[in-house]
């Protein structure tokens, strides 16, 4: 008995010591997890039931619906919350509203690439704009080619991004405002102005949408000099996942979206299609509901159905894909600044540069020739405008002149540390 008891004893003992570990080991991954950044973009369930998630990504709102409201009577019987049901039962109501209004669009091709790279993967020509991340790696910052306006989403977080719009001034952004008139409460992100200054794309997160972020357009009405209300793009373009960097190029008659529908955590897919001059929304009541999904969803782009003309479209913009990017690699070679290093060596680019050092350098001395090019515009427009404030000239000549020796011996530091 004292033996049986003895070995009961050390058991327990035991088993409180990997409860012990297990719980500390837990705090150490929580603690972990809360120094992390957050998810980019950041993914919101609609329902913590895995089930009901799974039917409502696959659009199958009839029985998500179904599922839920069963769940929902079981709570009401037992006298508990039925608001997580109820979101999805709301979902799945704005999900078939959604699927009677798809876009009939052909997707070109979709490539799956890193999210923190995924800009890469757009072949945007140079006179559609330039986009760049941010520092924060999941804000994107669209500079247009018209008058130099640069659309930024400015905020304190990722929930109260709302966008701005400034325009560059001798290589300096001076901000013309918050953009008016879009209608969407929430967090506003991915922006992309047409050329012809007044259609508009963005992404946003907020109530109104799918639950994470969706594509929106809207126009801008030059009288009222504001937006009207965005619209949200619907299927297919957006799904219950994050939807989000619309870009069209019209010459090329091509567009691209990105999106993490089906992608694991760190991937997102980049889709190529054929912009509709106006949209073309598939008649619900005459096709075949799963059909409907799989145009839908883009769970898979092999099995969506195409005519014998959309082949020959499809076909026709392929080879426009491939003659984009041939022409983007031999003619768009991005110069970030011209340096010589001695007479047989000219570099273009900081991954042109062997030495880390000179790399910094290099950095150091951009900014300055920068600065030194904003100092003596100026000083010409000082000189034009207001000849008697000599003193101020006077100064402002002082300071290009000690400008000019530093960027002079940064340069001589540059070649030092890249050619010893």
């Amino acid at each position: 008995m004292k033996k049986n008891q003895s070995m009961i004893m050390k058991r327990l003992f035991i088993y409180i010591i990997m409860c012990a570990a297990t719980v500390a080991a837990h705090a150490q991954n929580d603690s972990t997890a809360a120094s992390l950044p957050p998810m980019y973009p950041q993914v919101i369930p609609i329902s913590s039931i895995d089930d009901l998630n799974a039917d409502v990504m696959a659009l199958q709102f009839s029985k998500a619906d179904a599922a839920a409201k069963k769940l929902i009577q079981t709570a009401k019987r037992k006298r508990q919350s039925t608001a997580e049901y109820d979101k999805v039962v709301a979902a799945c109501r704005k999900g078939e509203n959604g699927l009677r209004g798809v876009d009939r669009i052909i997707i070109v091709d979709s490539v799956v690439v890193d999210k923190k790279d995924f800009l890469k993967a757009y072949p945007i020509a140079a006179d559609l704009g330039t986009l760049t991340l941010s520092d924060k790696g999941d804000i994107v910052q669209y500079q247009t080619q018209l008058n130099g306006m640069v659309l930024r989403p400015e905020g304190t977080d990722s929930t109260s991004l709302h966008l701005t719009r400034y325009y560059l001034e001798s290589d300096r952004l001076t901000e013309d405002g918050i953009i008016e008139g879009l209608g969407i409460d929430g967090d506003i992100n991915y922006p992309f102005l047409m050329p012809d200054g007044q259609t508009f794309y963005f992404a946003a997160r907020s109530q109104d949408g799918y639950g994470n972020y969706d594509l929106y357009a809207t126009r801008y009405d030059s009288d009222s000099k504001r937006f009207y209300q965005a619209e949200n793009m619907g299927f297919p373009y957006n799904s219950y996942a994050n939807d989000y960097m619309l870009v069209i190029d019209e010459s090329a008659h091509l567009g691209w979206f990105a999106s993490d529908r089906y992608q694991p955590h760190g991937k997102v897919c980049i889709y190529t299609f054929i912009p509709n001059e106006s949209r073309q929304t598939i008649d619900y009541e005459t096709t075949d509901l799963t059909e409907l999904r799989t145009m839908a969803s883009l769970k898979s782009i092999a099995a969506i159905p195409m005519t014998d003309k959309q082949k020959q479209d499809k076909a026709a913009a392929k080879k426009r894909v491939s003659s984009l990017n041939s022409q983007l690699a031999t003619t768009n070679y991005h110069k970030e600044f011209e340096f010589v290093i001695n007479d047989s060596k000219t570099y273009y680019t900081f991954d042109d540069f062997i030495s880390t050092e000179a790399k910094k350098l290099c950095l150091d001395w951009q900014q300055k020739s920068k600065n030194l090019t904003s100092l003596n515009e100026q000083l010409q427009q000082m000189r034009d405008t207001s000849p008697e404030a000599r003193q101020q000239i006077l100064n402002l000549e002082n300071r290009i002149m000690e400008l000019k020796a530093e960027v002079h011996q940064i340069e001589k530091s540059i070649r030092k540390a890249e050619l010893q």
